[in-house]
């Protein structure tokens, strides 16, 4: 069941947003958030009155548990606007996270800080992966993983 989201999660998400990726609020501005089951966000235009409750309208963007995860889909929205703790792969590497696997890191990323990372291949956001200072653990859902033929 949807249900409009609260000031102070919003707040957060804004918050968030900022501190992590530079993203400025107003990037939102004209969209809706909802929270829906399982602590996700959704972002929609409106939502429009129906004889019937949705599990889910609009694009999951969030979700919320101890921390925002930011979806793949927020991510590859709003790359554009990301200036801060995303990391620039090569085509090895982009090969490799598309398959499922975690990214090598084999030199220290003193621009990152731990937590999400936006990954991008040639200036374009291809998805997340979370960074704990050791390792960069790919975070890419399975239904979008694929294995690159093309050379």
């Amino acid at each position: 069941m949807l249900k409009t989201l609260e000031k102070h999660k919003i707040s957060l998400l804004f918050e968030y947003c900022e501190k992590r990726f530079g993203i400025n609020k107003d990037i939102f501005s004209g969209y809706q958030l909802y929270e829906g089951s399982k602590n996700k966000i959704y972002l929609a235009k409106e939502l429009v009155e129906l004889r019937f409750n949705p599990e889910s309208s609009g694009l999951c963007i969030f979700r919320l548990d101890k921390t925002p995860k930011p979806t793949t889909n927020f991510l590859q929205l709003f790359g554009s606007k990301i200036s801060k703790n995303y990391l620039d792969i090569d085509y090895i590497n982009l090969l490799e996270y598309c398959k499922g696997n975690d990214i090598k890191v084999d030199k220290e990323l003193h621009n990152l800080e731990p937590g999400f990372i936006a990954i991008r291949f040639k200036n374009i956001v291809i998805g997340c992966a979370h960074w704990n200072e050791k390792a960069m653990k790919n975070q890419l859902p399975k239904s979008r993983r694929c294995k690159i033929n093309y050379y």
